[in-house]
Protein backbone atom coordinates (compact mmCIF):
# COMPACT_ATOMS: atom_id res chain seq x y z
CA UNK A 1 0.00 0.00 0.00
CA UNK A 2 2.84 2.35 0.67
CA UNK A 3 4.14 1.77 -2.83
CA UNK A 4 0.70 2.78 -4.23
CA UNK A 5 0.60 5.96 -2.05
CA UNK A 6 4.15 6.85 -3.18
CA UNK A 7 3.14 6.40 -6.84
CA UNK A 8 0.01 8.57 -6.35
CA UNK A 9 2.07 11.29 -4.62
CA UNK A 10 4.57 11.16 -7.47
CA UNK A 11 1.76 11.65 -10.02
CA UNK A 12 0.25 14.52 -7.97
CA UNK A 13 3.67 16.17 -7.65
CA UNK A 14 4.30 15.78 -11.39
CA UNK A 15 0.85 17.26 -12.14
CA UNK A 16 1.54 20.28 -9.83
CA UNK A 17 4.92 20.87 -11.51
CA UNK A 18 3.33 20.71 -14.98
CA UNK A 19 0.53 23.13 -13.97
CA UNK A 20 3.06 25.53 -12.42
CA UNK A 21 5.25 25.38 -15.53
CA UNK A 22 2.27 26.08 -17.82
CA UNK A 23 1.19 29.00 -15.59
CA UNK A 24 4.74 30.46 -15.55
CA UNK A 25 5.02 30.02 -19.31
CA UNK A 26 1.76 31.89 -19.90
CA UNK A 27 2.87 34.75 -17.61
CA UNK A 28 6.27 34.91 -19.32
CA UNK A 29 4.58 35.03 -22.75
CA UNK A 30 2.33 37.90 -21.59
CA UNK A 31 5.35 39.80 -20.24
CA UNK A 32 7.35 39.37 -23.44
CA UNK A 33 4.42 40.29 -25.68
CA UNK A 34 3.31 43.30 -23.58
CA UNK A 35 2.21 46.28 -25.64
CA UNK A 36 1.91 49.82 -24.42
CA UNK A 37 -0.85 52.24 -25.24
CA UNK A 38 -1.61 55.89 -24.62
CA UNK A 39 -4.87 56.89 -23.06
CA UNK A 40 -5.25 60.59 -23.98
CA UNK A 41 -2.42 62.66 -25.41
CA UNK A 42 1.18 63.35 -24.45
CA UNK A 43 2.43 66.96 -24.29
CA UNK A 44 6.15 66.87 -25.03
CA UNK A 45 6.73 70.63 -24.84
CA UNK A 46 9.48 71.91 -22.58
CA UNK A 47 7.99 73.06 -19.29
CA UNK A 48 11.24 74.08 -17.62
CA UNK A 49 11.99 77.72 -16.89
CA UNK A 50 13.79 79.90 -14.37
CA UNK A 51 12.77 82.93 -12.34
CA UNK A 52 15.82 85.14 -12.93
CA UNK A 53 18.75 84.93 -15.31
CA UNK A 54 21.82 83.25 -13.84
CA UNK A 55 24.47 81.71 -16.09
CA UNK A 56 27.70 80.21 -14.85
CA UNK A 57 30.30 78.06 -16.56
CA UNK A 58 33.95 77.15 -16.17
CA UNK A 59 35.01 78.33 -19.63
CA UNK A 60 33.90 80.11 -22.79
CA UNK A 61 35.04 79.30 -26.32
CA UNK A 62 34.73 82.02 -28.96
CA UNK A 63 34.38 81.11 -32.62
CA UNK A 64 34.73 83.04 -35.84
CA UNK A 65 32.10 82.54 -38.53
CA UNK A 66 33.85 81.82 -41.81
CA UNK A 67 31.23 83.75 -43.77
CA UNK A 68 31.50 86.83 -41.54
CA UNK A 69 33.71 89.45 -43.19
CA UNK A 70 34.32 91.23 -39.90
CA UNK A 71 36.82 90.08 -37.32
CA UNK A 72 34.10 89.22 -34.78
CA UNK A 73 34.49 86.24 -32.46
CA UNK A 74 31.31 85.00 -30.80
CA UNK A 75 30.07 82.68 -28.06
CA UNK A 76 26.36 81.76 -28.18
CA UNK A 77 24.34 79.66 -25.77
CA UNK A 78 20.62 78.83 -25.63
CA UNK A 79 19.33 78.57 -22.07
CA UNK A 80 16.06 78.01 -20.23
CA UNK A 81 13.44 80.67 -20.69
CA UNK A 82 12.95 83.27 -17.98
CA UNK A 83 9.29 83.63 -17.04
CA UNK A 84 9.06 87.03 -15.41
CA UNK A 85 11.59 89.30 -17.16
CA UNK A 86 10.11 92.68 -18.10
CA UNK A 87 12.71 95.39 -18.54
CA UNK A 88 10.13 98.07 -19.29
CA UNK A 89 8.33 97.74 -15.93
CA UNK A 90 10.97 96.38 -13.56
CA UNK A 91 14.47 97.49 -12.56
CA UNK A 92 17.37 95.06 -13.00
CA UNK A 93 21.02 94.85 -12.03
CA UNK A 94 23.55 93.05 -14.25
CA UNK A 95 26.62 91.39 -12.71
CA UNK A 96 29.56 89.74 -14.47
CA UNK A 97 31.82 87.73 -12.14
CA UNK A 98 30.44 89.64 -9.13
CA UNK A 99 31.13 93.07 -10.70
CA UNK A 100 28.10 95.28 -11.28
CA UNK A 101 27.84 96.48 -14.90
CA UNK A 102 26.63 100.06 -14.94
CA UNK A 103 26.41 100.77 -18.67
CA UNK A 104 23.84 98.14 -19.68
CA UNK A 105 20.86 98.89 -21.89
CA UNK A 106 17.82 97.04 -20.53
CA UNK A 107 14.79 96.76 -22.82
CA UNK A 108 11.49 94.95 -22.34
CA UNK A 109 12.91 91.62 -23.56
CA UNK A 110 16.66 92.04 -23.81
CA UNK A 111 19.82 93.24 -22.09
CA UNK A 112 22.87 94.64 -23.89
CA UNK A 113 26.12 95.60 -22.24
CA UNK A 114 29.71 96.47 -23.08
CA UNK A 115 32.57 95.53 -20.74
CA UNK A 116 36.16 96.71 -21.08
CA UNK A 117 38.62 94.23 -19.58
CA UNK A 118 42.30 95.12 -19.27
CA UNK A 119 44.94 92.42 -19.03
CA UNK A 120 48.24 93.20 -17.28
CA UNK A 121 51.66 91.58 -17.30
CA UNK A 122 53.69 90.90 -14.16
CA UNK A 123 55.16 94.43 -14.23
CA UNK A 124 51.72 96.07 -14.22
CA UNK A 125 51.74 97.09 -17.88
CA UNK A 126 48.61 96.63 -19.99
CA UNK A 127 49.19 93.76 -22.40
CA UNK A 128 45.71 93.74 -23.95
CA UNK A 129 42.48 95.68 -23.58
CA UNK A 130 39.50 93.67 -24.78
CA UNK A 131 35.95 94.89 -25.33
CA UNK A 132 33.30 92.27 -24.54
CA UNK A 133 29.78 92.78 -25.89
CA UNK A 134 27.09 90.99 -23.89
CA UNK A 135 23.63 90.32 -25.31
CA UNK A 136 20.86 88.44 -23.50
CA UNK A 137 17.54 87.98 -25.31
CA UNK A 138 14.52 86.70 -23.40
CA UNK A 139 12.39 84.88 -25.98
CA UNK A 140 9.08 83.07 -25.50
CA UNK A 141 10.64 79.59 -25.51
CA UNK A 142 14.28 80.17 -24.49
CA UNK A 143 16.87 82.69 -23.43
CA UNK A 144 19.79 83.40 -25.76
CA UNK A 145 23.16 84.53 -24.41
CA UNK A 146 25.68 86.00 -26.87
CA UNK A 147 29.19 87.20 -26.01
CA UNK A 148 31.21 88.86 -28.78
CA UNK A 149 34.58 90.54 -29.22
CA UNK A 150 36.69 91.78 -32.11
CA UNK A 151 39.96 90.11 -33.00
CA UNK A 152 41.53 86.76 -32.41
CA UNK A 153 43.89 88.14 -29.76
CA UNK A 154 41.02 89.61 -27.71
CA UNK A 155 39.11 86.32 -28.01
CA UNK A 156 42.18 84.42 -26.81
CA UNK A 157 42.68 86.68 -23.78
CA UNK A 158 38.98 86.48 -22.87
CA UNK A 159 38.94 82.68 -23.22
CA UNK A 160 41.94 82.46 -20.88
CA UNK A 161 40.30 84.87 -18.42
CA UNK A 162 37.08 82.84 -18.31
CA UNK A 163 39.06 79.61 -18.11
CA UNK A 164 40.95 80.95 -15.07
CA UNK A 165 38.01 82.67 -13.34
CA UNK A 166 34.91 81.08 -14.82
CA UNK A 167 31.95 83.12 -15.94
CA UNK A 168 29.07 84.14 -13.70
CA UNK A 169 26.52 86.37 -15.39
CA UNK A 170 23.48 87.37 -13.35
CA UNK A 171 20.55 89.60 -14.18
CA UNK A 172 18.61 90.20 -10.97
CA UNK A 173 15.50 92.21 -10.33
CA UNK A 174 15.96 95.04 -7.85
CA UNK A 175 12.96 95.02 -5.54
CA UNK A 176 11.59 98.47 -4.80
CA UNK A 177 10.78 98.85 -1.11
CA UNK A 178 7.63 100.84 -0.36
Amino acid sequence: MTKAIGTILLYVLAFVIIVAAVFCGIQFYKEVRAESYVNGSIDISNRFSQESFNYSATSVVFYHDLYDETDTYTFEKDLLKVETFDGSKKTYQVQLNDFVLLNCEINSGSVFGVVNIDFYDTDGNIVNSAVLNISVKFLSNKTTLTLATNGKENASFLEQYFSDNGIRLKIMEIKQEV
